[in-house]
């Protein structure tokens, strides 16, 4: 098993062995935690045309109707995040951890979740065989033995027609850790695999009295590690097998597994951080045009090198290299919201709440979503719109000029699952009051608007 002195790989010692491992720790330190409430939008095809839309798919038809969806490495709260964001779906969840699938278990009961199940299961050791239409595994196979068999499982897993969510280390955001990591191991006498309980006390110390002022320490502040809840810590500082990707290393291992990458997945993690970009703009036009006119992966790889630990989180859409489907790129995708009409959104939402460390209820009360409007300059965009007026004549009306950075970030921050402001209509010529009224019909009726 390669062992590189970068990453945490010093217990990689087998497949078994890091599974084995796996549900030792995340039967101690639960993870990621159980959320004060869960959200449904009560629109069931809601977040479903989100989902397209972030793929760059303004008809919504990559994944349509009722599909399977696979969450491989479920942990505490994902499987149920999925199952309300696809109401119409079945949803499978796996884990390795006991006390996880436990705690799932007793959360979609009291949600009265019916499109979900649970399984106790590895996915190293799975046979699904082109059974799933959606995988989401984020934050998973980086703390496997083998990155690379847990990932051909994955795609093995998948449908040909499939989309993949996937989310691992991002080098440039692991540095800190993985030498806490190892420096906690080493000054713990390392009494085995799963002697946790000793390397607990003296990480808190270690970030507690730490002595010099360099790179850890003053990561180590920015993050506030010593405030973080015990399971939350854990996992960042503690995690036993811990490989770390590049965009360019992502994509060699989704290559070798026969998959490519997509578009970037707008996420909320990178939201609160304001790191959701994968595009620099440069001031200088030289540089500007060199970089704008490289390919895709080659303009994330040059981003994630010069942003480094600004860089956005590892976290993207794959499909099969034999899905037949062609791959658009993401200056296509920003083309195509320009040549398209939204209507904006109008969804209500509803709670399931937990209450003093109680069972889940559901709120009486329903919410509009999104609460609040978009930010600027996307809010002067998103008040033009109409259901009528293309993209691209807004952007004429308020002389914005249609670079391919302005269109992108706008079309991040209006049309995507964490900025879910607008939908695309259907692509309908609107000559005469009749097809106006049909486009409003469609909306309503495929969009329950």
């Amino acid at each position: 098993m390669l062992k590189s002195d970068e990453e945490n790989l010093i217990l990689a010692e087998s497949i078994d062995s890091v599974d084995a491992i796996n549900a030792r720790f995340y039967g101690r330190f639960t993870y990621p935690w159980r959320p004060k409430r869960f959200e449904q939008a009560l629109d069931p095809n809601f977040e479903t045309i989100m989902l397209n839309q972030n793929l760059g798919d303004w008809d919504a038809q990559t994944l349509s109707g009722p599909f399977k969806i696979w969450v491989a490495g479920c942990g505490t709260n994902q499987g149920l995040y999925t199952a309300l964001r696809f109401p119409n779906s079945s949803v499978r969840g796996s884990d390795v951890s006991v006390k996880s699938l436990e705690l799932s278990s007793a959360s979609a009961k009291e949600m009265n979740l019916s499109n979900l199940e649970f399984r106790r299961e590895s996915i190293n050791q799975v046979n699904y065989k082109e059974e799933f239409d959606h995988v989401i595994c984020t934050g998973v196979i980086h703390h496997n033995a083998n990155p690379r068999a847990t990932l051909e499982k994955l795609a093995m897993a998948m449908k040909p027609s499939g989309v993949m969510e996937m989310m691992v280390n991002n080098r440039y955001h692991r540095i800190v850790s993985a030498a806490f990591q190892k420096a906690v191991r080493i000054m713990s006498g390392y009494n085995g695999p799963d002697d946790f309980e000793a390397e607990i006390p003296i990480a808190r110390k270690i970030i507690a009295d730490f002595p010099v002022k360099n790179f850890i320490s003053a990561m180590l502040d920015a993050y506030q590690y010593k405030d973080w809840p015990e399971s939350q810590f854990a996992d960042a500082l503690l995690q036993p097998v811990d490989y770390s990707y590049t965009v360019e290393s992502l994509a060699e291992l989704a290559d070798k597994c026969g998959l490519e990458l997509l578009m970037p997945t707008i996420n909320l993690f990178d939201k609160a951080a304001k790191t959701l970009s994968w595009n620099i703009e440069f001031n200088d036009p030289e540089l500007r045009e060199r970089y704008d006119s490289l390919p895709d992966l080659e303009r994330w790889q040059v981003a994630n090198l010069l942003l480094h630990e600004k860089s956005p989180m590892v976290w993207f859409y794959l499909q099969r290299k034999d899905s037949g489907r062609p791959r658009k790129t993401e200056p296509q995708v920003c083309e195509e919201f320009l040549d398209r009409v939204f209507v904006k959104t109008s969804v209500q939402q509803r709670s399931y709440v937990m209450a003093n460390g109680g069972p889940y209820r559901l709120s009486p009360n329903t919410l509009k979503f999104p609460a609040t409007p978009p930010d600027f300059p996307a809010r002067n965009v998103y008040d033009l719109v109409d259901g009528r007026t293309s993209m691209r004549d807004i952007f004429a009306r308020l002389e914005i000029e249609p670079t391919f950075h302005v269109v992108n970030q706008i079309r991040i921050k209006l049309t995507t699952s964490v900025f879910p402001y607008l939908i695309a209509t259907r692509n309908v010529e609107i000559t005469s009051p009749d097809d106006q009224q049909v486009l409003e019909d469609y909306s309503a009726d495929n969009f329950n608007l």
